[in-house]
């Protein structure tokens, strides 16, 4: 196949993988870009790195359709091929340009942390709370290990890594409210939801919508992280600035709302005073 075919064919795979209905079709037709970058890639030859990146960007986005469709199997074993993949590139992009903050280095280091957060995902609606945990982690190993610390890596990498924190943060909250938690959990979380909310409001841009439905999303777990730890007074102002840009958002910022009337709930549950005059002023209610 031609790789103007190639293309052709990865970009159908993509817009049928946007419609429900269409779903079906794509899986068969992820199936049929990533037999056929496989092909290419076993063809003599120098091994051509764009084709290598679309493999694993297939890989993973198959394994995304998979767990949207509710085929966790599928979704965790495609996800754990994206990562091998991903990774893979990552290797040899980076011989080809040592400095991590380089562009094609940056663009390969961020999609290999992604890959393994979305792994991560994966396990946890698999009910693998741990392997969520784990990979997380080993998102955050590979991009503090490659880069640095996050201020002084590459932009891609930089929200990469924001999305890390925010995951890290999630998953100790949940862990913290309906699991087993240890004695650090909820100051942790905090931790990564600080880290988070700086790297995301560092990354905010109202021309890229998105960034800041991220941002705001950061503040809801931010908030539910410092009703957990006590600390009240900046509980209520990360609450102010998360309303504030949730309204922003509109009819795209409701799910982040529904999120912050739990922060609201929780700070109610523990300073019930002080929550109260929150509650008033916002016209949340319980529900």
């Amino acid at each position: 196949m031609q790789p103007d075919e190639l293309t052709a064919l990865f970009e159908r795979a993509r817009t049928l993988s946007q419609q429900q209905h269409t779903w079906a079709e794509a899986d068969r037709v992820w199936g049929e870009v990533i037999d056929a970058y496989r092909a290419a890639l076993r063809s003599s030859g120098p091994v051509n790195r764009r084709d290598q990146q679309q493999l694993a960007r297939a890989l993973w986005r198959r394994g995304m359709l998979a767990a949207a469709r509710g085929d966790l199997t599928a979704s965790t074993t495609l996800g754990q091929e994206a990562v091998v993949a991903f990774a893979e590139v990552h290797d040899a992009v980076r011989r080809e340009e040592p400095s991590a903050t380089g562009p094609r280095r940056d663009e390969a280091l961020a999609e290999m942390i992604v890959a393994l957060l979305d792994l991560g995902e994966s396990a946890f609606a698999a009910g693998q709370s741990a392997t969520r945990l784990a990979l997380i982690g080993r998102a955050l190993e590979v991009g503090l290990h490659t880069a640095g610390p996050p201020p002084g890596a590459g932009p891609k990498t930089r929200e990469a890594m924001g999305t890390a924190y925010h995951n890290h943060a999630n998953a100790l909250v949940h862990r913290a409210l309906t699991g087993d938690p240890t004695g650090d959990d909820a100051r942790e979380a905090a931790l990564a939801a600080s880290r988070a909310a700086e790297l995301r409001q560092a990354l905010a841009d109202p021309s890229r919508p998105l960034s800041m439905w991220e941002l705001a999303n950061t503040y809801a777990v931010y908030a539910q992280c410092l009703a957990l730890i006590g600390d009240f007074d900046r509980a209520r102002t990360v609450l102010q600035l998360g309303t504030e840009l949730a309204n922003l958002l509109g009819p795209a910022g409701v799910e982040i709302v529904a999120k912050l009337r739990v922060a609201a709930d929780m700070v109610q549950l523990r300073q019930p005073e002080a929550a109260d005059g929150e509650r008033r002023r916002w016209g949340w209610r319980r529900r």
